[in-house]
């Protein structure tokens, strides 16, 4: 979520310092004559440090979080720390929720997370921000939910007698098939005279064309009440990859629109067109797909495995043998035509340039290039920035460090693939610092099992990381 504006302060990756990573939104509402603004932080886990002292199972942030008027002064803060255990943080990562109230005016918001195990891990984030008197039908922002049920309790999370859990992203991949929000609309004494009851239209928008998507939009008439809630969702299985933008509007019984709230968001379907049954009815006439050369259809398919779904990859890995010529076709050009509507011609031959380039660079005599970890993660993510490579480093197998500046909404991201065999080019990736990577704790020794091959489980860092020559946690930390 990149967009920021004094109206919707969308989610945003933060500024890197360290490698601590997280996503930060903040959305604003009302209650009464009052505002509340509450912020919603996600740490991701594996970013977090892990205590040299492998008795320690233990992660723990601390989270300064303050605001300051238009005179500087601080007007609200909240200040504490989050610990838990290793294993849970890595797997669901940290989420906070905070509410300050808070009267009109300007205000600049400042946040700093300090991770606990090393101080040095740092990330900090500001924003300025504006609240002013409503008019006469308002709306809160948006506040997308991972999930949401009906509850009598009393926390932060409750609003109208739902509990919430917010979705800090603005992103809907191939994982998520619902899109569901939060909303409230404010309707003033004066609309509430005039009109006892509106229309609500709920859409979901093309950005291109801000055409409605098929049938994505709901009608709903509603009452003027001071405060109307607002909870829905939109089954996403159909909506096809591309930009879209949810949008709220209230309009009068002559049906003039008396105000609008929207939020853009991105969606990436793999799986909608990908079902061999529905293969039957993608047209690939004059396109590059209809002229793509028949002793090579296998091997084109098998090539996208590192960008493929899991309903794709398991049509690659089970029926590429068992489907006829037409629909291997059909499959490549809908593979392409998902992810890039626009030119899908264009983005498979650069593609396939890259294809080339790490089979030349990574293949062995038994793998092609873009089967190796190596290959997969080159394909995937783009060449890395830089490459740390140690082919005859003393008690370490040979390895090489891979570091990226940015991938995608990440930043500072690491692999590290290392050469068991000591022969081949088959480099295998023993860890990385990426979300939905392999991820492995135990990294260090089994890099340097090769001359301590009694692994201990419960050691977590390296024994021979004092040992002379053994370079390998500088340079990950430091690649």
């Amino acid at each position: 979520m990149k967009l920021i504006s004094t109206i919707l302060l969308t989610c945003q990756l933060l500024t890197f310092h360290g490698q601590l990573e997280a996503l930060f939104d903040i959305k604003k509402f009302r209650q009464g004559d009052q505002h509340f603004v509450e912020t919603y932080l996600y740490i991701f886990g594996p970013s977090l440090l892990q205590h040299k002292d492998t008795n320690v199972k233990n992660k723990k942030v601390e989270i300064l979080l303050f605001i300051e008027n238009e005179q500087r002064e601080i007007v609200d803060y909240k200040k504490h720390v989050i610990e838990g255990e290793i294993d849970d943080i890595n797997k669901n990562g940290i989420l906070d929720l905070q509410r300050f109230s808070l009267e009109d005016g300007d205000y600049h918001l400042s946040l700093k997370l300090v991770d606990q195990i090393d101080t040095n891990n740092i990330e900090e984030y500001q924003q300025s921000f504006s609240l002013s008197k409503p008019k006469s039908v308002e709306f809160s922002d948006i506040e997308l939910l991972d999930k949401y049920w009906k509850s009598d309790s009393v926390s932060k999370l409750n609003k109208s007698g739902i509990e919430m859990i917010p979705l800090v992203t603005t992103y809907f991949g191939p994982e998520f098939t619902r899109l569901s929000y939060y909303n409230e609309i404010y309707f003033n004494d004066e609309i509430r005279k005039e009109n006892s009851s509106v229309i609500l239209t709920q859409s979901i928008i093309v950005e291109e064309n801000r055409k409605i998507a098929g049938q994505y939009n709901k009608l709903k008439k509603i009452s003027t009440s001071a405060v109307v809630p607002v909870l829905n969702s939109f089954d996403l299985s159909n909506l096809p990859t591309g930009n879209y933008v949810l949008k709220l509007s209230v309009m009068d019984k002559n049906q003039l629109i008396l105000n609008t709230k929207e939020l853009s968001f991105q969606r990436t379907n793999l799986n909608n067109s990908m079902k061999l049954n529905r293969l039957n009815s993608v047209s690939i006439a004059n396109t590059f797909a209809s002229i793509l050369p028949q002793d090579s259809l296998n091997e084109f398919m098998k090539c996208l495995a590192p960008l493929a779904s899991n309903l794709e990859k398991n049509i690659i890995d089970n029926k590429v043998n068992e489907i006829d010529d037409t629909l291997k076709r059909q499959f490549i050009y809908s593979f392409w035509y998902n992810r890039f509507p626009n030119d899908p011609a264009y983005n498979w031959s650069k593609y396939k340039n890259e294809v080339k380039k790490t089979n030349q660079l990574f293949g062995t005599k038994v793998r092609k290039g873009y089967e190796t970890d190596r290959g997969r993660i080159y394909l995937k993510y783009g060449p890395p920035n830089t490459i740390t490579d140690r082919p005859n480093e003393p008690s370490a197998y040979p390895y090489q460090i891979w570091h990226y500046y940015k991938i995608g909404r990440f930043n500072n991201k690491r692999f590290i693939f290392y050469l068991p065999d000591l022969v081949s080019n088959d480099y295998v990736i023993l860890h990385s610092t990426l979300q939905g990577e392999y991820f492995n704790n135990n990294w260090k020794t089994d890099l340097h099992s090769r001359n301590t091959p009694e692994r201990n489980v419960d050691a977590l860092q390296n024994p021979n990381d004092n040992q002379w020559g053994s370079n390998s946690n500088l340079f990950f930390i430091n690649p």
